[in-house]
């Protein structure tokens, strides 16, 4: 618990995080959308849906050529600088995250698996999590978190805390959309079932790539808070 945090080979640079981090913070879009902006536009809910359905659906349809292209044609375009090393020789993550929330969406109005507010609650609350994580442990972390070779306890600490604490936040914003089923206690709980799934897969880094990059945590948590309304009902 109190040995320090391994080295890597390559100096970190904050601000070169944080700029990275900034581009997962576009989920954000997603609610200011469905809640504020499109509303202003006239749109109804299921419009709204639909219209954000279609943007994702769009941006894939953009941005997966570009992929074949650098990954069959041309290794050094423009979409490569914001890669990391992992991700040179196959795709973004960018397109599989988009595609995960797309899928997710989809969940609510075609599956009705569970309600718009439970999607934004498990995606910004998982990338908040992980973005605090990465920022604090990366910035300030000093002491290793055990079974890890990089990651550290104050990182890992900032993730959880942000991961909860934003999705009560947000929940408490949005509680007026949810439907009378839920009660007013699941403001807190509800952020804990996100916080213990990403606090679970964040804490092993010998995961396969899709679990520890956080592609398959909003679709967990989604599931998991899908059974507990079935079950609660």
């Amino acid at each position: 618990m109190g040995e320090p945090k391994n080295q890597s080979s390559e100096e970190f640079k904050f601000l070169n995080e944080l700029g990275r981090k900034s581009i997962h913070l576009s989920v954000w879009a997603i609610p200011l959308a469905y809640h504020w902006i499109l509303p202003v536009l006239g749109l109804a809910p299921e419009d709204s849906l639909f219209f954000i359905q279609l943007s994702l659906l769009g941006f894939l349809c953009f941005f997966i050529p570009l992929e074949i292209y650098r990954l069959k044609f041309n290794p050094n375009t423009w979409i490569n600088h914001f890669t990391r090393a992992y991700e040179k020789e196959r795709p973004a993550n960018y397109i599989l995250t988009a595609a995960v929330w797309l899928v997710l969406l989809l969940g609510v109005n075609f599956m009705r698996l569970y309600e718009m507010e439970v999607v934004e609650l498990v995606l910004i609350t998982t990338v908040m999590g992980d973005s605090a994580a990465a920022l604090v442990g990366k910035g300030i972390g000093r002491i290793r978190l055990p079974l890890t070779n990089e990651k550290t306890v104050e990182g890992f600490i900032a993730g959880l805390f942000t991961n909860y604490l934003i999705g009560v936040c947000f929940l408490m914003i949005v509680w007026e959309n949810l439907s009378s089923s839920y009660q007013l206690w699941f403001i807190f709980v509800l952020p804990l079932i996100p916080t213990i799934v990403w606090g679970s897969l964040d804490f092993f880094e010998d995961l396969p790539w899709y679990l520890a990059d956080n592609l398959f945590n909003p679709p967990l948590a989604a599931i998991v808070i899908a059974v507990l309304e079935i079950i609660l009902k």
